[in-house]
């Protein structure tokens, strides 16, 4: 039988061991809850993880230019390519390119990503696109003098 005080407002309340009682059990109900719960899947990639991705004679991956971070092995850049300026980091990877010219390396990533494992999501066909693959999503932009490629997790 459930003991409960009366209150002056007319409403019983379970008195202080039976409350927590029941705040053990939620609390043992929401650990096993949480334990029980099911891990979000990761996307799939364009292509599997395992396959081994076959840069361009004409390219260069990231990891050859030294990055550290991003889809290095999967992602590749045109071989004369000169950067000028770089971040790699674990939550983000610019490329700045003062060469080749913008038109060229949008030309070259339309030629490759895809059969890098790449999906084009997005392209103006001028010197702008968007892409995403392997977890990562990426952009392209050039400019007369220049060009950025922008990847993030």
């Amino acid at each position: 039988m459930r003991r409960s005080l009366p209150r002056s407002d007319g409403v019983d309340r379970p008195t202080r061991g039976c409350a927590r009682r029941g705040a053990a059990a939620l609390a043992a109900a929401v650990l096993l809850a949480g334990c029980s719960a099911p891990v979000r899947p990761e996307l799939p990639s364009a292509a599997p993880p395992s396959a081994r991705v076959q840069v361009p004679e004409d390219g260069v991956s990231l990891r050859s230019i030294g990055f550290t971070n991003g889809p290095v092995d999967a992602f590749s850049l045109p071989r004369t390519a000169v950067v000028s300026t770089r971040i790699d980091q674990p939550d983000g990877v610019t490329v700045v390119l003062s060469s080749p010219s913008p038109t060229e390396v949008a030309r070259y990533l339309r030629r490759t990503l895809p059969d890098s494992g790449f999906a084009i999501t997005a392209d103006n066909q001028a010197a702008a696109m968007t892409f995403t693959g392997y977890g990562w999503d990426g952009s392209f932009t050039g400019t007369e003098s220049s060009s950025a490629v922008v990847l993030r997790p």
